[in-house]
């Protein structure tokens, strides 16, 4: 198999180009071999570490306790399925059952939580250049005075597979007898596919692990959050619903960083439409940025305004050409004005261009490649001969490095917490293993997190949503969940329930400095509108 080129799911241009591509770059811990990671070490309730810190935040200085811990998930027979890993970052104060709680989850499926947690929102954060490039090595890793924790607590959590949860062999475990320690076998399953390697199997033993954590830590009363990124967005919206009608727990509001809320909306084919048109308005941001859009004049404070006239061409002209089977040359001459590419290619292409091309094409005259994960971003290309973009992305590539050393210099050396265990920020295994079928009604179609979202919206018409993207972004665009959001159909006294917010930068738009400090001010409002 190939190296994976995305972190969180095939996308238009893997099904259709890449068939044999994985989904994302692993970093080197997840290469190990199998028999170095299986069974090699346990993680158990003895590994705890519980911490004492501050921060300060807009002048203002925050005393946190910091736990480093897991929880043994248990299936509903009562057999337990895996050891979820967490670290929790709380404020001690009178009334702490009323102040929000939040559960925060990254993607893959197979990415551990550290791309949240010390990129954006957690209490320290891994430095990126301001506009979000990748310095130099080695890693830096501050305070972050732009961390959610000004406004709640916080739960990083790493699914089953991911970080150093594992899944327990069920028919290695010994019974508990006179109160002594259970001896579990855990393992990384890195050639079978572990029970809660699935969509409805991840959302179930997810949902366990928050309500464990609930009654352990005794935070029933709080306000409940779920921030997700990429697939943690999917994982967050089918959470919501799954949690309310079989946790009993309503939540108070989801953040969706770049989600994928219906994969029919992001995979494609030459007979797709949607794909395709969800892409559009992100190839003109990028073709603008780069000074290579006619039609586009990009600028940074109002990223989505500056691409109005690609979101009305989309919407109108492009998708009823791609529609109705053929687009007029004056389609293909406004297509090629708007994202900056040869009208010849776009023609060739029959309107459909897929972004390994574009990637490749838009800078190609410089010897430059742009970044699926972020177009704002540029790369040197590497094999300027192809005419498309094949194996890793090189900005994923090599953001992933200072991503895993700064957590694993920082979970050692502040947090205190120590294992042998390797921590897994990207897991192979996790991916290949998923089990998709179990998202689908029915014998075929997309798994799509839409249907969940809008159940939960309705059932509980206090829920508020905010959706953040990066303008950049060409592996979740923005313009997927506004048709997503639109093919709701939301009943008039929740349709304002969901805000869509689109900022400067690409996938991980928190890497560019002036989105992370727009979206803790966005995040901070959307939490005191919805307690």
């Amino acid at each position: 198999m190939n190296r994976w080129i995305i972190i969180i799911l095939f996308s238009a241009w893997h099904c259709f180009f890449q068939p044999a591509a994985g989904a994302y770059a692993q970093e080197e811990e997840a290469k190990t071999a199998p028999s170095a990671l299986n069974g090699a070490v346990v993680l158990d309730a003895s590994n705890r570490s519980t911490t004492q810190h501050s921060l300060k935040i807009d002048n203002k200085k925050i005393n946190y306790t910091a736990t480093a811990a897991s929880i043994t998930v248990q299936s509903e027979q009562s057999a337990p399925v895996g050891r979820i890993f967490y670290i929790c970052y709380c404020i001690q104060q009178k009334g702490q059952d009323k102040r929000p709680l939040t559960f925060v989850f990254n993607g893959g499926p197979g990415a551990a939580s550290a791309y949240l947690h010390i990129g954006a929102i957690g209490p320290q954060r891994v430095v990126f250049n301001e506009d979000g490039s990748v310095p130099p090595m080695p890693a830096r890793i501050v305070e972050n005075s732009k961390s959610w924790l000004a406004f709640t607590d916080l739960v990083f959590v790493d699914p089953i597979g991911t970080g150093y949860s594992r899944e327990i062999k069920q028919d290695q475990s010994t019974v508990q007898k006179n109160n002594e320690s259970k001896t579990l076998k855990f393992s990384d399953n890195p050639t079978g596919r572990a029970k809660a390697w699935g969509v409805e199997e991840d959302i179930d033993s997810l949902a366990r692990f928050i309500r464990a954590y609930l009654t352990q830590e005794d935070r029933w009363l709080s306000p409940i959050y779920l921030v997700g990124e990429s697939y943690g967005g999917f994982r967050v919206a089918r959470l919501s619903e799954l949690l309310q009608s079989d946790f009993g727990i309503a939540l108070n509001g989801l953040v969706l960083i770049s989600p994928a809320l219906d994969f029919s909306v992001l995979w494609g084919d030459e007979r797709s439409l949607w794909p395709w048109v969800a892409l559009l308005p992100s190839y003109a941001a990028t073709a603008a940025i780069h000074q290579r859009s006619e039609q586009t004049a990009y600028v940074a404070e109002h990223p989505r305004e500056s691409v109005a006239e690609a979101e009305q061409f989309a919407m109108t002209d492009y998708l009823t050409g791609l529609a109705a089977g053929s687009l007029e040359q004056d389609r293909f001459n406004l297509m090629s004005r708007l994202t900056g590419l040869d009208a010849q290619d776009v023609k060739r292409w029959a309107g459909r261009v897929p972004p390994v091309f574009f990637a490749k094409q838009l800078l190609s005259d410089k010897g430059f490649l742009v970044s699926l994960y972020d177009g704002s971003i540029t790369q040197i290309d590497p094999n300027p001969a192809r005419q498309i973009l094949a194996g890793g992305d090189p900005y994923l590539d090599r953001l992933n490095a200072p991503v895993t050393a700064a957590f694993n210099s920082y979970v050692r050396n502040q947090l205190n917490f120590r294992t042998d265990l390797p921590y897994l920020i990207l897991n192979e295994a996790v991916f290949e293993s998923w089990n998709w079928r179990s998202g689908i009604q029915g014998e075929q179609g997309f798994v799509e997190a839409v249907t969940d979202l809008k159940q939960a919206l309705s059932l509980n018409p206090d829920m508020r949503v905010f959706i953040a993207h990066g303008v950049f972004d060409l592996v979740t665009p923005y313009f997927a969940s506004e048709i997503a959001i639109r093919q709701m159909g939301l009943h008039q006294l929740i349709r304002n329930n969901i805000s869509l917010n689109i900022y400067h930068g690409g996938h991980m738009p928190y890497l560019h400095r002036k989105s992370l400090d727009a979206m803790f001010q966005d995040a901070g409002r959307f939490y005191s509108r919805s307690k």
